[in-house]
């Protein structure tokens, strides 16, 4: 099996293992369909940032972007990585809290933080990375007390990467982020607050990008705003955020680059560029999320039934679908599946539905794998990043289970919900 999929993963006499320990017996354990993370993967994928950023002279960070996965006991396996934690919403957020993560180590994201969600974030002593200027005037009205708080800036690197629409955030019309012509509001309200502390700023242009071209061109376009911010206002850049997206292998044609080279050569011509003007080289962040966690992941869904329409198309209907893997119905993506138990019969065109009450709902369309008969298992790869963090109870189903393959142990993170768990909330109108 290619690199591209979780380290431990291989077929073995026609069955599929993580390490030692035959996929099939983890189905059966826990259920269908499971999520299910390898450990050794998802390590690998923190050395690849780590390391190189390790040999250098230069403060650093590497936040994972908590929106990509997030549970307690993950983050707490993240946490012994050396890794910090960039989140996006108060449940994130808490979960952090919960896993015992330092508040040092946590960067607030968000456009539109809610009242409630910056109360945490400031009692919690986080760093708050500002989106917009009514966010931070919520923040003055919050902060009565005159706390300290750590703030950056997230503003618009105005760069197209090549991704989809909905996963570019660079551009000039995008939701997120401040243009620069407008940070005079920022620096004048600075300047009125001494508990504010302005550590720095951020930038990000999108996710899922394969050309290392856009990384290099937001250093060339926000450095001469730094020098200014620098020089000019006296508000020096202490943290440096140049953002995440680097992309993973889904399918062919998908071609990720050498992130450990990446980070070596990128972070080398920071150091030059920000040496050529004189300027000191701040504290960089970097924030990857589904990289790495993404090719950590496999689903394994049951076939419940095949469909065979004559000379139109052959259908397997799968355990699961859109409320567990929302991804092919938001963005039209694309995965590799197989087959748990291989079984050396010939390949078949198939379209591979969920069993959800919608026509979209279609994990794949037109894959070649072996026969499939009623009851085998499919695996879906590549699926560790946004698939748990978005997935839903649609038609009242019930969230699947996670586990995490760490050597020869499989770890729980998140339990099967059950129909009581669907109507914990409901409330009875005879009481």
């Amino acid at each position: 099996m290619a690199n591209y999929f979780p380290v431990q993963f291989s077929y073995k006499n026609g069955s599929a293992y993580l390490g030692s320990i035959p996929v099939k017996d983890i189905v059966e354990e826990y259920g269908s369909p499971l999520y299910i993370l390898d450990g050794e993967t998802i390590v690998q994928n923190c050395r690849k940032f780590l390391d190189p950023l390790s040999n250098l002279s230069i403060q650093s960070r590497v936040l994972y972007a908590c929106k990509a996965n997030l549970t307690v006991g993950l983050a707490q396996f993240l946490n012994q990585q050396g890794m910090s934690f960039d989140v996006s919403s108060g449940g994130e957020l808490y979960t952090l809290i919960k896993a015992g993560i330092s508040s040092k180590s946590i960067y607030f994201h968000g456009n539109n933080k809610i009242f409630s969600e910056l109360e945490l974030a400031i009692t919690y002593g986080v760093t708050i990375i500002i989106d917009n200027l009514q966010e931070l005037l919520n923040i003055i009205e919050i902060n009565t007390n005159n706390k300290d708080i750590r703030i950056m800036l997230r503003m618009k690197p105005e760069i197209e990467a090549h991704t989809h629409d909905y996963i570019k955030t660079g551009q000039l019309d995008s939701k997120f982020g401040i243009e620069k012509q407008d940070f005079e509001q920022f620096h004048s309200i600075f300047k009125d607050h001494d508990w504010i502390q302005f550590v720095g700023i951020h930038s990000h242009i999108g996710s899922q990008i394969f050309d290392t071209k856009p990384y290099y061109e937001l250093i060339d376009i926000m450095l001469p705003f730094i020098k200014m911010l620098a020089n000019d206002l006296s508000l020096p850049v202490l943290e440096f955020n140049c953002g995440g997206g680097m992309g993973i292998y889904y399918t062919d044609g998908d071609n990720p680059f050498d992130v450990t080279s990446f980070m070596t050569n990128f972070v080398d011509y920071v150091i030059t560029k920000f040496n050529s003007l004189s300027l000191p080289v701040p504290m960089l962040l970097f924030e990857p999320g589904r990289s790495i966690i993404g090719p950590a992941g496999i689903t394994i869904y049951k076939v419940g039934v095949v469909k065979d329409i004559p000379n139109v198309k052959s259908y397997i209907f799968i355990d699961g679908g859109m409320a567990d893997n929302m991804r092919p119905l938001l963005y039209d993506a694309k995965y590799k599946i197989d087959k748990l138990q291989k079984e050396n019969q010939a390949l078949k065109l198939y379209s591979v539905a969920g069993k959800y009450c919608e026509s979209g709902d279609i994990i794949a369309q037109n894959i070649m794998i072996e026969e499939v008969k009623v009851g085998d298992y499919v695996i879906v790869f590549s699926t560790g990043a946004y698939n748990y963090s978005m997935a839903s109870n649609y038609n009242r189903n019930c969230r699947p289970a996670m586990v995490m393959v760490a050597g020869s142990s499989v770890i729980p993170l998140v339990e099967r919900e059950t129909y009581d768990d669907l109507i914990r909330f409901d409330r009875d109108l005879n009481g």
